[in-house]
């Protein structure tokens, strides 16, 4: 049996993860705008739809109601961003499939009662699972070389981004390999260190440090990312960290506004998102939101990394292990299967788009790969066997992946085809060429395409030379 308090350290866990994830969710928003209101009606409306949900969450965040709309409107949104859609977009929608499943099972058993360490535990385990596969990817030859490493790469974007052109190391191959290898290093201890509830507070301040200095990169945006990483941390503090994070907040003197102040300020930033979100993209909102992205970051990150650096001085308080060994109902151990799945596909050659590889480096084509522990993959679908070679085209993406040496597997070349039909394109598939003045018209690609398979189904362009370079980008052909 859980005990009262027990259960008061994992409601406080959760509402401080419900109002994380209210967060997570604008800034992903303000991350991702793709003026959708005239090109994809649907995302729209489930952008606004997700926004304002998020305003209710954030609002009320021990309102279980509010927090399951969130988490039911989430992976709906990540559907529909789909196959063009980030990695931690489909963590954010694994996670939130707990809350939605809980649900599922208290309304097919009245007689179960709401077990807020149920959920906990299913959502941690999600992203524990997630983040080992992320750097287990990591771990290749490529990684670790610095003329290509996603590492060197992102180290030297982040302070050209900064204009401190001096803290580079690209030139300095030394330093370039030990940066890699601080990176694989990190990673791994902060999934092994969350593992264990003795080190965990650990793991919390190298996780929350490592994540904040990353999202500090002007070029790119990646506090979308560590956002949904920051709200899943939560989950992991100890009853220790809880109570003192409540000591604290409980001693600090608070404003109170006008009962209406606070729902009107917060819904109507939730509103301003959203709508900046859905506009054109030719108005300029996705510049507005970025700037304003950094800016809550540098806040908003800054703060949690100096609580939860603080909080590693907490008292302890006595451990439940025989808590912290309580099964998860069946029903809750499908997000972190799926999870599991889905960090397993680039070696099953399942699909290489969104497989917790992100910035990796890792290469895992026709049954080769570049990984430092596996001596290839299991090819299952053979879809990269045959890839698609651009020869020429008056499409500036098709023509992109000429010139920067990239191939197409052919599911992804025929989905481009039926997006972007009235290209002239000149290709090379099935060790012949193919000519195409109206890439809509050519019969190689004709047949309707299954929406489905292209959302769960996608692969990254596949880099033609021999070392695998990083990818900054989904694909050149996105």
């Amino acid at each position: 049996m859980m005990s009262l308090a027990q259960q008061d350290a994992n409601t406080f866990r959760l509402a401080w993860f419900a109002r994380a994830w209210a967060i997570a969710v604008w800034l992903h928003l303000a991350a991702e705008p793709r003026g959708a209101w005239a090109t994809q009606p649907p995302l729209a409306v489930l952008s606004v739809l997700l926004a304002l949900a998020a305003a209710r969450a954030f609002l009320a965040p021990r309102d279980r109601r509010a927090v399951l709309a969130l988490c039911v409107l989430l992976p709906l949104h990540a559907w529909a961003e789909a196959p063009v859609v980030g990695n931690h977009w489909v963590l954010a929608a694994l996670v939130s499939l707990s809350f939605c499943l809980d649900a599922v099972r208290r309304f097919l058993l009245p007689s179960s009662s709401f077990m807020p360490g149920e959920l906990v535990r299913s959502a941690r385990l999600t992203l524990l699972i997630a983040y080992a596969f992320a750097a287990f990817a990591k771990l290749n030859w490529d990684f670790l070389n610095p003329a290509v490493s996603c590492a060197v790469f992102y180290q030297d974007q982040l302070v050209r981004s900064w204009n401190l052109p001096d803290l580079s190391v690209a030139s300095v191959p030394v330093l370039g390999r030990s940066l890699a290898v601080l990176t694989v290093v990190i990673e791994l201890a902060v999934a092994s260190l969350l593992a264990f509830s003795r080190t965990r507070r650990f793991g919390l301040v190298l996780a929350f440090g490592f994540h904040w200095m990353l999202a500090l990169d002007l070029e790119q945006h990646f506090w979308d990312f560590s956002s949904v990483l920051f709200a899943g941390f939560l989950l992991f503090l100890d009853d220790g960290q809880v109570a003192w994070l409540r000591q604290q907040f409980g001693a600090w003197p608070k404003w109170r506004p006008r009962p209406f102040f606070l729902p009107l300020l917060i819904g109507c930033l939730g509103a301003a998102i959203a709508v900046l979100n859905i506009l054109p993209l030719e108005l300029g909102s996705a510049a507005t939101l970025q700037q304003w992205g950094h800016v809550a970051w540098w806040g908003y990150g800054t703060a949690w990394v100096g609580l939860i650096a603080a909080s590693l001085f907490a008292p302890k308080l006595p451990s439940h292990r025989a808590y912290e060994r309580h099964r998860v109902p069946a029903i809750l151990l499908v997000p972190p299967i799926l999870a599991a799945f889905n960090g397993l596909t680039p070696y099953l050659e399942i699909k290489t788009g969104f497989g917790w590889n992100m910035y990796s480096n890792l290469k895992t084509v026709a049954g080769q790969t570049n990984h430092l522990l596996l001596p290839g993959t299991w090819d299952l679908t053979g879809a990269q066997r045959e890839l698609v070679q651009i020869v020429s085209s008056t499409d500036p993406a098709l023509q992109r992946l000429h010139d920067e040496d990239y191939g197409l597997t052919f599911s992804e070349f025929k989905n481009y085809a039926h997006r972007f039909p009235n290209s002239a394109v000149t290709y090379r598939w099935q060790e012949r060429v193919h000519h195409a003045p109206r890439l809509g018209d050519d019969p190689v690609v004709q047949g309707s395409v299954n929406v489905a398979a292209q959302k769960l189904i996608s692969f990254r362009a596949v880099d033609l030379q021999a070392a695998q370079r990083c990818q900054p980008n989904f694909s050149p052909a996105r």
